[in-house]
């Protein structure tokens, strides 16, 4: 269905030639039933005094021109219309009570058509046109002749009322598919720009307007286009703002109720900048109509039409307007919400990309290359930059920065950190909006300008309440809405944290590289160390002993030989020798064991503790029988993951010691074994003299004894092997003792794997 054409007659249907070719047979019957020159059909317009000419018959019927006329018919068709009767006059021209202009009366003398005959025609009591019958000056006509036009003027209504009810039918069509447009546009997952173009387009053949236009109300009750539609299009500009209560538009959203006025030039109810009046004229919008934009009970917009003539508009064209506006109101507001909504996904998107970022450890510059992109869309801003501040050298330095068509990543761009406004209030959390025209003239204001950047917002960036860089932000316009500075200010938060524990990741990154390579060289030096100690361990093992077994094997040779010649002093002396040099003897070999056990070849296994257990006693057995000894073994724990050498060695001095301070006879050892967490404790006690605790950390160090050799002989190595071998495995050694009653040692190694 096409719609009505905006440059018809109001009322008039779109087969408006039908009824122009129905109107004129009409006439030309008329004329042949009743003589004349020619006959005219004439409609009341709306106003109620201009008449147009819709319909002609007769000798200039070929070249007469439908439309406004300013003929003597005019005249007669006032006249016939206010008395709603017929009038008629053989010679209008003489007609004293008729006003005719020069030009009329010098027109209508010169052709001699001066006879005329106007039937008004009503529909119930109201007159809606005039049917006029022109012939020559003189003629007079009968009684007969002005019903017989009556009678033509009744089917002239039945024609106007034919083709009003065709141009209804065709207007209310017209609307119901606007309408139903409109409501489409209320389930369609559509963008707001493309809801509103649409919209803005099809309210312009509904009330066959030449102009339109859809403003949103924006925070600060200015009106902002968001669309415009036919002539406003072509002169208009999306993001015009119109002041609240200004012009027509401005006071439909304060007033909150449809606004209209037939000619905006001549009106003075209205308030008018002198940019909307310019506006107004370059469009061409002489009349208007304005209407509410309502949505959930508020006032969100407002949808405007213009007309290029003035024009009353009527209650149904203000109550067709209004509905059309609710439901496009509607339609808007759903693809607001769910352009709200995917910019808030974005939004999320965003910050996500930070922590992802955050989480990978990623680098600085890529955690900006990461979100710059998206927020430069999300703000719908043509720039947007990460920097970070130097305020040693008093500048600003780019890490990342996005325009319209590429990246720019990494350092290297560099400008004054004058540019980035007031610095103090940057500390404070405030936002700078800087205006590039306002700046000092230089190289950076001028490439600055050059790449379209004529205002832009510094958003601090803020870490452990510190000022570390800025988020900026900029365009043609100073134009950012609290949205804008609100998302902007959480990004800056988020990458103002993110940056900086990339930086310490950094940090610790090359600290780590640092000392790796101090380790290295730490190894290779104990590496060294190692084997000057094997070297060495070789030369105490060879060197060393050799004469410890010549002093004994000689001290053995003179006992032998020479010993019933030695009185008791001497065997004394005989005794000390060969007692020393054992001595001497097993603590070289303890050192020995102490030095290996760094060397020996880290092979954990699988070590059954009892069969090891078991083995140790039996070294022991003899002296434990003799003694009396009473022992008992609790392993609730029969296997741990460790070095069966080194378990053999530490829990062998364990048992050695537990022999060695027990009391002479009736003694009692205990080896236990338990689950503590991750650990398997296997303890070791006994009921001998014990020891003060205050020399606990004491006797775990090397060459550390608490007795006297007189009284319990060894070399205060045993229990410093037993430390080394539980740090070996990862674990510890300690003990718990008391002074008289016994001690017990542990030993925790990581358990064994099930």
């Amino acid at each position: 269905m096409e719609p009505p054409s905006s440059t018809a007659p109001r009322g008039e249907p779109s087969g408006a030639l039908d009824f122009v070719r129905a109107a004129s047979l009409m006439l030309a019957t008329a004329l042949r039933l009743l003589g004349g020159r020619r006959a005219h059909l004439y409609r009341l317009d709306p106003d109620g005094e201009t008449f147009t000419r819709v319909a002609a018959a007769g000798e200039e019927d070929a070249k007469a021109s439908l439309g406004r006329s300013i003929s003597a018919d005019i005249a007669i068709s006032g006249r016939a219309a206010r008395e709603s009767r017929v009038i008629c006059t053989p010679d209008v021209l003489a007609e004293p009570d008729l006003s005719l202009a020069p030009s009329v009366r010098a027109l209508t003398a010169s052709e001699g058509v001066a006879a005329l005959a106007a039937v008004p025609l009503r529909v119930g009591e109201q007159v809606v046109g005039t049917l006029v019958l022109a012939d020559r000056t003189g003629r007079r006509y009968t009684d007969q002749e002005l019903g017989l036009l009556s009678v033509f003027g009744d089917q002239a209504v039945l024609l106007f009322e034919n083709a009003r009810s065709r141009a209804e039918l065709v207007r209310q069509q017209h609307e119901a598919f606007e309408l139903a447009r409109v409501g489409r546009l209320i389930s369609e997952t559509l963008d707001l720009a493309t809801v509103s173009d649409r919209i803005s387009e099809g309210v312009l053949g509904l009330l066959a307007v030449h102009s339109s236009a859809i403003r949103l109300s924006r925070p600060d009750g200015t009106l902002g286009a968001i669309a415009l539609g036919g002539r406003a299009k072509e002169y208009g500009g999306v993001g015009e703002v119109v002041p609240a209560g200004i012009g027509l538009v401005g006071r439909a959203a304060v007033e909150g109720r449809p606004i209209w006025t037939s000619d905006i030039r001549s009106d003075d109810r209205f308030q008018l900048t002198a940019e909307i009046r310019e506006r107004n004229a370059a469009v061409g919008i002489i009349a208007g109509l304005a209407v509410p934009l309502r949505a959930g009970g508020e006032v969100i917009g407002v949808l405007s039409v213009g007309s290029p003539t003035p024009r009353v508009f009527t209650a149904e064209d203000i109550a067709l307007l209004q509905t059309f506006a609710d439901q496009a109101a509607i339609a808007i507001h759903n693809a607001m919400a769910r352009e709200t909504l995917a910019k808030q996904a974005e939004r999320l998107r965003i910050l996500h990309e930070i922590d992802r970022a955050v989480i990978t450890e990623q680098a600085p510059v890529a955690i900006a290359e990461a979100v710059l992109a998206g927020l430069r869309d999300l703000l719908g801003v043509p720039r947007a930059i990460v920097n970070m501040f130097d305020f040693e050298a008093g500048e600003v330095e780019w890490l990342a920065a996005v325009g319209r068509h590429r990246m720019r990543l990494g350092p290297g761009v560099r400008y004054p950190l004058s540019f980035a406004g007031d610095t103090e209030a940057l500390r404070r959390g405030e936002p700078q909006m800087i205006d590039v025209h306002a700046l000092p003239p230089s190289p950076h204001a001028e490439a600055l300008l050059a790449s379209g950047v004529h205002a832009y917002m510094v958003v601090p960036m803020m870490a452990g309440g510190k000022l570390i860089g800025s988020v900026s932000i900029g365009g043609e316009r100073a134009d950012f809405p609290p949205e804008q500075v609100t998302i902007a200010q959480e990004v800056a938060t988020q990458l103002a944290i993110a940056i900086t524990q990339a930086r310490l990741h950094e940090q610790v990154a090359r600290q780590a590289a640092e000392l790796e390579q101090r380790v290295q060289e730490r190894t290779r030096e104990l590496e060294a160390a190692n084997r000057e100690l094997d070297a060495f361990a070789s030369m105490v093992s060879h060197d060393l002993k050799t004469p410890l077994r010549a002093v004994a094997g000689y001290a053995h040779t003179v006992e032998e030989e020479y010993g019933d010649r030695l009185d008791d002093t001497g065997r004394r002396y005989l005794a000390t020798i060969r007692s020393s040099a054992g001595q001497m003897g097993q603590l070289i070999d303890d050192l020995l064991r102490y030095a290996r056990i760094e060397h020996r070849a880290p092979e954990r296994r699988p070590v059954l503790l009892k069969p090891l257990v078991d083995q140790l006693l039996e070294a022991h057995a003899a002296e434990l029988q003799e003694r009396q000894f009473t022992v008992t073994e609790d392993l609730a724990v029969a296997e741990v993951m460790g070095e069966r050498d080194g378990l053999r060695e530490a829990l062998a001095n364990l048992l050695s010691n537990a022999v060695k301070f027990s009391p002479k006879r009736g003694g009692s050892i205990t080896v236990r074994s338990s689950r503590e967490g991750d650990d398997v404790v296997i303890a070791v006690a006994d009921r001998g003299v014990g020891f003060d605790m205050q020399y606990h950390d004491r006797i775990f160090g090397i060459f550390e004894r608490l007795h006297l050799q007189e009284e319990y002989p060894g070399t205060g190595v045993g229990l410093a092997i037993v430390r080394k071998v539980a740090e070996r495995h990862g674990g510890r050694a300690w003990a718990q003792s008391e002074i008289g009653k016994g001690s017990v040692f542990f030993l925790a190694i990581p358990a064994a794997e099930p």
